[in-house]
């Protein structure tokens, strides 16, 4: 399960209109489908050289793969850095609107737009979710957040905007209370749930509600159609076979 959400979520990077961009994917094992980008140019692996722990509710795995990752960009040139998880996707002109949108001025960029997707069933809600969730995409799904590192700044929140902005649902509100501006790419993202994978689902004090949503989305949701698949890199046969299977 974990191989093919993998691949999906590499797909939806493969498939950006604005090829200006690198991946860096910290991970124990490698995924099978990261052998078929491994030589093209702008996709890295660093290895997570300690043994993995069982999972908790603080997520200190993942925790650690972010601050490597985070480490390789400001030992390289800085730049506009967004955490994935490798269960999400992000729409195909993802790379195009943050680029063309963000200023020097911003120290970030939130994506307020998205879909939850339940890969059980292939139905999809937009954010807000009705009946289950009143809040904007960045307030649910992590992979929402873009941060300006500089490699050479001497002000911390330059060296690590993820850490002056804390936690994808606070970036609004801390960035209003410390004046930073953020940027608001009009692009989408889509946050994967019903895996039996997903971290918010299975572990901390919020694990059941994550389920209510994902089961509101499974029953009230429409069924993703092949425009929106392919608006994330997607083919809609391909993903009926994979949870066929």
């Amino acid at each position: 399960m974990i191989e093919r959400l993998f691949s999906f979520t590499l797909r939806s990077l493969l498939a950006q209109t604005d090829r200006n961009f690198s991946v860096i994917l910290a991970a124990h094992d490698v995924p099978a489908a990261w052998h078929d980008v491994s030589c093209k140019p702008g996709f890295h692996l660093i290895r997570a050289d300690w043994t993995p722990e069982p999972p908790t509710s603080a997520n200190d795995d993942g925790g650690r793969k972010k601050w490597l990752i985070k480490q390789a960009v400001r030992a390289g040139v800085g730049g506009l850095l967004m955490f994935m998880d490798a269960d999400d996707w992000v729409a195909s002109d993802l790379v195009e609107k943050v680029r063309a949108e963000m200023r020097p001025c911003h120290l970030g960029a939130v994506v307020r737009s998205g879909f939850a997707l339940d890969y059980a069933s292939l139905r999809t809600a937009p954010f807000p979710i009705a009946g289950a969730f009143n809040g904007p995409f960045h307030a649910l799904c992590g992979s929402c957040t873009i941060g300006r590192i500089v490699a050479t700044a001497s002000e911390t929140h330059l060296l690590d905007p993820h850490e002056a902005l804390g936690s994808h649902h606070e970036w609004e509100a801390r960035a209003a209370q410390g004046g930073f501006p953020l940027a608001y790419p009009a692009t989408a993202g889509l946050y994967m749930v019903g895996t039996g994978e997903n971290h918010s689902e299975t572990h901390g004090p919020f694990a059941r509600w994550r389920r209510q949503v994902t089961q509101s989305v499974r029953t009230s949701g429409t069924l993703l159609d092949p425009e929106m698949a392919r608006t994330f890199g997607q083919s809609l046969n391909t993903l009926r076979t994979s949870t066929a299977g």
